[in-house]
């Protein structure tokens, strides 16, 4: 069975935890592990990487000693006889740092920087599963993961330079999750959630028959657990269904970094490091018919209303009004129109002023902050009769501005106030899984 093994920055954070990674990657048989920098150090290499666009060099160093001690003593917790190769490999990143912070150019360099924590961490790593026996070799992922000009990884060269790497059956693979090459030759990185994304693409570049994503959350939750009682690990999810919580607010995976394995056919599972006996979460393309299975919820939304009598009847209106947002690059979360009026949600406000004023020209506008999306994710088909009574059910106290319903199979969407997030999670756990 072939299987690609993704591990989040927490998953390697420590010495103690790379050798309960390495345990797991031994038991599952992993072709290829897809490693994140540990955890703390991309956040380091930022601050380093305004630090240098500052010509601010006492925080380069002083960033660059605490990362030092860090790494330092993951190599004294994890090796023996390859010591002193991990330490000059250390000392080689950050000379490599201090030369891109000396000759500062603000995008490669950044990007160069940044991608330090994937290559070292993965480094270590693989001389750690071969000091305890187990043959490995550590990939670069930028020779392989390569971009083009809309930031879309060439998937033929991936799976083509993987192809030797499928039909290994004796070697564990060590590959950097996030870095990747552009179309220009310079290292970069495929943006949030690139880690999932690159073990997805290698998944399916591979045939893989499973990908699985480790953190250190026991697989995705029918509900936020940082805001209401007594929830659950899903146990099943579609792929529409995950990318459906992904998108409304479940934090365990980005909505996209899923697609490639959805196209393949490949089932992601998601599984806790720090508990690896634990069931987990398998998204693949089966949906279990008649089951609501998860809440989610987005923050920070704002609600834009436009109403107009020139909407009555005409052809053309709702053509004109999204062509604002398109021209301001602001993407549109929910959708609901009436005769004379289209209410509309956005996640960012970086253009609001402009398109409100543009809006104007149609209609009256208003607009509503400090919102909040519900999504309900299952299998919510029109067929499946009183499944969306018992959602309005459990919201039938809370105010609601407005509803998306029918727009997929999976979803059924509430837009509310920040304020009542707490109070409609809580009441829509009680309702649908605590009963």
């Amino acid at each position: 069975m072939i299987k690609v093994l993704k591990f989040g920055g927490t998953s390697v954070g420590s010495a103690a935890n790379m050798k309960k990674v390495a345990e797991v990657v031994r038991h599952e048989g992993a072709r290829i592990t897809v490693l994140s920098a540990m955890s703390g150090t991309t956040d380091a290499l930022v601050k380093i990487v305004a630090a240098a666009a500052a010509g601010d060099r006492d925080t380069v160093e002083s960033q660059l000693a605490m990362l030092t001690d860090k790494y330092t003593t993951c190599i004294d917790g994890v090796l023996g006889a390859h010591r002193e190769e991990a330490l000059g490999r250390m000392k080689a990143a950050f000379e490599l740092i201090r030369s891109e912070v000396g000759a500062f150019r603000e995008y490669t360099s950044e990007r160069t920087i940044i991608a330090q924590g994937e290559l070292l961490t993965s480094a270590i790593f693989t001389l750690y599963l071969n000091e305890t026996g187990m043959k490995a070799v550590c990939l670069n992922s930028p020779d392989f993961m390569v971009t083009d000009e809309d930031g879309k990884v060439d998937t033929c060269r991936l799976r083509e330079a993987l192809a030797p790497v499928a039909a290994d059956q004796d070697t564990f693979y060590v590959a950097q999750g996030f870095i990747c090459t552009n179309n220009r030759g310079e290292i970069d990185n495929l943006g949030r959630g690139g880690s999932d994304y690159s073990a997805a693409l290698m998944g399916a570049a591979i045939d893989a028959n499973e990908v699985q994503i480790w953190t250190d959350i026991d697989g995705m939750h029918n509900n936020d657990p940082r805001v209401v009682d007594k929830t659950s690990p899903v146990h099943q999810l579609h792929f529409e269904e995950a990318a459906e919580l992904a998108y409304f607010g479940a934090k365990i995976l980005h909505p996209t970094c899923i697609q490639p394995a959805k196209y393949a056919g490949v089932p992601v599972r998601l599984l806790n490091t720090m508990a690896p006996e634990a069931e987990g979460t398998i998204i693949s393309n089966k949906t279990e018919q008649g089951k609501i299975k998860a809440v989610a919820a987005k923050d920070n939304i704002t609600a834009i209303k436009i109403k107009s009598s020139r909407m009555l009847l005409a052809t053309g209106f709702l053509r004109k009004v999204f062509e604002i947002f398109e021209s301001y690059q602001t993407p549109i979360d929910m959708v609901c129109t009436s005769e004379v009026g289209v209410s509309m949600s956005i996640d960012t406000v970086t253009h609001l002023d402009e398109i409100v004023d543009e809006l104007k020209k149609y209609g009256t506008v208003t607009v509503d902050r400090n919102m909040c999306i519900v999504c309900v994710v299952g299998d919510l088909d029109w067929s499946n009769v009183g499944f969306e009574t018992l959602t309005m059910e459990a919201m039938k106290n809370i105010p609601v501005r407005m509803i998306s319903y029918g727009g997929s199979n999976y979803n059924i969407s509430f837009l509310i106030k920040e304020a009542d997030k707490q109070r409609a999670l809580q009441s829509l756990s009680d309702t649908l899984f605590n009963k």
